[in-house]
This record gives structure tokens, sequence and C-alpha cells, in this order.
């Protein structure tokens, strides 16, 4: 009998197909078969939504996930950053990097790499430096347990420069 795990692996299969109407669909059949979504569930949904650039199906599959009380994870929140990168828009961007403080998340180097590449205009690029600075600042500060969220996204291709912690420093300087 297929679990939760397996409804999810299919569902991230439709994700990669892309195919979001038929991930859409196996995600109503998951609720339908008695299965309760969870965050891995919703944060497939949303990836898959924000490699398609439909930031209103982000937006509804976040609000959803937060109606069933699921709180989002540092991995969700960066896809919803891509989603807004992919939009090229950098406040909806820095939006969101700050929601991830705000929930006690770090930011993840595709989170810092997103909001570096938005920054275009002399203001946004230091608003974009000292948030990406304050970031590694609370990282550095040490750690009450060592557990680490998994980042899934290795494989995934972006659009974003990336930049490593010294370049980050050195906008600064």
């Amino acid at each position: 009998m297929p679990d939760l795990c397996s409804y999810t692996t299919m569902l991230l299969a439709y994700v990669n197909a892309p195919d979001m109407e038929g991930a859409e669909k196996f995600f109503k059949r998951l609720i339908q078969d008695g299965f309760e979504p969870n965050v891995v569930t919703y944060g497939t949904l949303i990836k898959g939504y924000a490699k398609a650039n439909d930031i209103e199906r982000v937006m509804e599959k976040y609000e959803e996930m937060l109606g069933r009380g699921i709180k989002a994870n540092q991995t969700i929140l960066t896809n919803i950053m891509d989603a807004h990168g992919k939009n090229g828009d950098f406040d909806g961007a820095v939006h969101w990097f700050k929601e991830m403080a705000l929930n006690g998340l770090l930011p993840d180097q595709k989170a810092k790499n997103i909001l570096l590449s938005l920054a275009k205009t002399e203001e946004d690029i230091k608003e974009a430096n000292e948030l990406v600075l304050h970031s590694i600042e609370i990282n550095n500060l040490p750690k009450v347990n060592d557990h680490e969220e998994d980042d899934d996204d290795d494989d995934e291709e972006d659009n974003y420069e990336y930049f490593d912690t010294q370049d980050a420093i050195a906008y600064d300087e």
C-alpha cells in the first residue's frame, strides 16, 4: 500500500516533468486517498510553480499550507524568493529573505544569490549586501544544535550569478 512518501515522490515526478496540471490533480488525489499533506508535499508544489514562473499559484499554495497549520521551512521560502527573482522583483525577494529571519531560518546560498543578483541600483546593492552580511554574521554565531535541513536543489540549474561570502564582504568594503 502506498504511503505519503510514495505519493510525494510521484508528485515530484509531475513537477520535474514539468506538468503542473498533473501535479495538481495528483495532489488532490493524495488528499482524496486520505493523506494529509505536509511541508514536503507543499514544498514540492511550490517549487514546481516557482519553476513555472507562476507566482500567483506559488502564493496560493503557500497560503493553503499555512491554513493547514504547516509552518514554512527555509527551502519553501527560498523557492518563493526564486519565484520573485524570476520576475525581477527585488522588493519581493527582500521581503521573503527577511521573512526567513522572522521565522528563525538562515538563508541558504541560493537565497543569498537570488538577492544579490536582483540588486541593480546602488541602493538595492547596498541593501542586499547588508542583508547578506547580516545573515553571514548570524550564521557564524555558535549553534545550539548541528541539525541542518537537506537542500535538494543542488542539481537544479538557475539563472542567478553565484557569489561566495568573500564576494559579499568585498562589495561592502
